[in-house]
């Protein structure tokens, strides 16, 4: 299929690919038996510079298009989807920085997360919240030329790698975001969350006491952090769904391969059998939809367009076509995907993740009904 990508798009593509097959695939096993990225892999994936792709050249990224950032992640999560989430979530903490920050702060850390030198994170979830502002926690109290700030964060992506991390507190004006230096004392990385997959990502709590903060490290403007979070949040949601597409894939290469191997008195199953047949074109289906989906709403972004109500559809549609053809896949490899001998185990536990975080497809399903009752067009 014909998506019509340039040619920088097609070498952004194959770089990665490259990459990813050669020094992460024979990696996996490991990282998925000892829990953890080796710090060697971390730094390869920092140095191939995918957070910069989509960020101009002024301020130290690639200046490539959107399209090509979305490759990338897509690439990475084919062969390991936990690889992704390190470029992805820097790439959060930089278009944060990108969209609402002063010069000095895009001076003093975006410059550093398009190059790799630096890591990000993101963080806004607490113990008692998703998204909800009205029942965040955590507080930061104006002190003279300083913010001090308190407060517990959970299920913070890149929490123990990240260098500076985007934190949402309350104020006297309500929401604000702040830059925040993990060397920070008051920024403290509490437990690591033990999840059903991503064993090997790191993500877990911050905890923050008494961290102070320069006045210049507030984010925009005091009180418009909630503005800032949905800002960067499409962004991240529309880049996530690469890693839906990624998986899907994987999940029908691995249904195909599996389906020529195992035979059934001498002859392969997926030439023997139309129930076979009839899941891998079903995997074909919704991983053909699915990108091209993906790159349509990655094409808005690169006009300049509002994607809001497109990217909530391709969440909707991505995440769960992702955790279908991983079910169908596992079909077709019968008892035997069950076992971890097979990728396929590891796609399935996967294939849930996007389908409950950067908000739920409950959640997306709202977003995209009350942008349809708003405008009253349907879908042009």
């Amino acid at each position: 299929m014909n998506y019509g990508f340039t040619r920088e798009e097609l070498d952004i593509r194959e770089n990665i690919r490259k990459f990813a097959r050669k020094e992460i695939e024979p990696l996996v096993g490991r990282m998925e038996r000892e829990n953890r990225m080796p710090d060697e892999l971390i730094k390869k994936i920092m140095e191939m510079k995918v957070t910069g792709l989509p960020f101009p050249g002024e301020w130290g990224g690639a200046g490539s298009t959107f399209a090509g950032f979305l490759l990338a992640i897509e690439e990475l999560s084919y062969v390991y989807l936990p690889c992704s989430f390190l470029p992805l979530v820097s790439a959060m903490a930089a278009y944060g920085l990108f969209r609402f920050g002063s010069d000095y702060l895009k001076e003093k850390y975006l410059k550093g997360l398009l190059s790799g030198s630096l890591k990000g994170a993101w963080a806004f979830t607490e113990p008692g919240t998703g998204s909800d502002p009205k029942q965040l926690h955590t507080r930061a109290v104006r002190d003279g030329d300083q913010w001090v700030i308190n407060g517990v964060k959970r299920f913070i992506t890149n929490s123990a790698l990240a260098d500076v991390a985007g934190i949402f507190a309350l104020t006297d004006n309500g929401v604000s975001a702040f830059m925040v230096e993990t060397s920070n004392p008051g920024y403290i990385v509490g437990k690591r969350e033990e999840f059903m997959a991503f064993g090997s990502a790191d993500n877990g709590e911050v905890i923050l006491e008494n961290a102070h903060v320069g006045k210049e490290n507030l984010l925009g403007e005091e009180g418009r952090g909630f503005d800032i979070l949905l800002g960067v949040e499409v962004f991240a949601k529309v880049a996530s769904c690469a890693g839906n597409v990624g998986l899907a894939r994987a999940a029908l290469d691995q249904a195909v391969k599996y389906a020529k191997e195992k035979t059934h008195r001498d002859a392969p199953i997926g030439f023997k059998f139309q129930m076979t047949q009839w899941n891998l074109a079903a995997i074909a289906a919704k991983v053909a939809a699915s990108r091209a989906l993906l790159y349509a709403v990655g094409a808005g972004i690169d006009r300049g367009e509002d994607v809001t109500l497109d990217a909530a559809l391709l969440k909707i549609f991505s995440s769960s076509a992702a955790r279908e053809a991983a079910a169908d896949a596992l079909q077709v490899h019968g008892p035997y995907g069950l076992s971890k001998e097979y990728t396929i185990e590891r796609l399935y536990r996967e294939s849930k993740f996007n389908e409950v975080v950067l908000g739920t497809n409950e959640i997306q399903r709202v977003i995209a009904a009350n942008a349809l009752l708003r405008s009253g067009k349907g879908l042009q």
